[in-house]
């Protein structure tokens, strides 16, 4: 498995207090790298939060479980539904850089598909600056 990239997953999960911050978390995660987003539990539809998501899109893979014919043609491809959660490694935001690190080459020695992280702006920071070594995440990146 050395050398081989690992894919970041990112969870948009919780009940937004509007459902254009998950749009804009998505469109801020795909903008830094990302490659796939996963739809934790929350109240709202998911067929047409998975649509939302799939036309401010246009790279990013999406855990299209729950899709409909609309979110299908929206993500151009993009929906995966064989993806099983345990394929990737579910992991915490990192305190740091070198907690970052150790957390790939655990997924690395797993097996796994990627890691797979909740949003934070921590998060972005880290996808966004890889070799910065101060935390950045205060600094309330722009989203998008």
């Amino acid at each position: 498995m050395a050398g081989r990239m690992l894919k970041v997953g990112v969870e948009l999960s919780g009940e937004p207090e509007s459902p254009g911050e998950w749009l804009a978390d998505a469109q801020a995660v795909e903008s830094a790298g990302a490659e796939a987003l996963f739809l934790g539990e929350g109240g709202l539809s998911r067929a047409s939060l998975l649509s939302a998501l799939a036309a401010v899109t246009s790279r990013i893979q999406i855990d299209g479980a729950g899709a409909d014919e609309v979110a299908r043609r929206l993500a151009r491809g993009r929906l995966v539904e064989a993806w099983a959660e345990s394929a990737w490694l579910r992991v915490e935001v990192p305190a740091d850089r070198a907690e970052w690190q150790r957390q790939h080459e655990q997924a690395g020695r797993s097996g796994a598909l990627g890691v797979l992280v909740p949003m934070s702006p921590k998060l972005l920071d880290l996808l966004r600056n890889p070799d910065q070594e101060d935390d950045r995440s205060d600094l309330q990146l722009a989203q998008g």
